[in-house]
């Protein structure tokens, strides 16, 4: 295997209008590259803090030993994907994303006040959803997809005079119809000419 540098790849985000980590409804047409168009109903939340995004895989295995008691094969017995960031908008999409769109109220701004929102904080999570997170290096491009993802934990929310607010989210992700939790796809950006 030859050294490639193009394959060094950074995880910044790709962000131009809207934020990097993106989501919609199930069923939502997902995209099959690192460059593909998404579909308009995906949407962005904003902001998300400096950290980024963590994927974390857990393969719990079992061993199987003969009889002197050497392991002779490992077997599956769990598997579990997460993607994990912070927030860093207290906006309606941002809270929708933690709490459920269900639990967001919006009040428009008037003339006495500025857009007001209501969060109910309760025991549900919230639905099943669709999620793209793009991300860039140069004209390198990578793009993490879950086709099933749903928040499972929102950690502590801090208010402190010197940070903003964050929402710091846990995505748990679920096996698609190919029994496939994460896909990853990358574009190194070079061409042939």
């Amino acid at each position: 295997m030859s050294l490639d540098v193009s394959k060094v790849l950074v995880g910044a985000p790709d962000q131009m209008v809207t934020g990097a980590i993106l989501d919609a409804p199930v069923g939502t047409p997902l995209p099959e590259s690192a460059t593909a168009q998404l579909d308009g109903k995906f949407s962005s939340s904003g902001y998300v803090d400096k950290d980024g995004v963590t994927v974390a895989i857990d393969r719990s295995t079992t061993e199987i030993p003969d009889w002197s008691l050497k392991t002779i094969r490992e077997v599956l017995e769990k598997f579990k994907a997460t993607l994990s960031w912070s927030e860093s908008q207290m906006s309606k999409e941002s809270l929708g994303h933690a709490f459920g769109e269900g639990c967001v109220h919006v009040e428009k701004a008037t003339a006495d006040h500025g857009e007001r929102i209501k969060l109910d904080v309760m025991a549900e999570l919230p639905p099943v959803r669709s999620w793209v997170v793009n991300l860039k290096d140069g004209k390198a491009r990578m793009r993490i997809v879950v086709p099933l993802g749903q928040v499972t934990s929102v950690d502590e929310l801090k208010f402190v005079a010197n940070d903003a607010v964050k929402l710091p989210i846990t995505l748990t992700t679920y096996p698609d119809e190919h029994e496939v939790n994460v896909y990853i796809y990358t574009d190194d950006g070079v061409v042939t000419k």
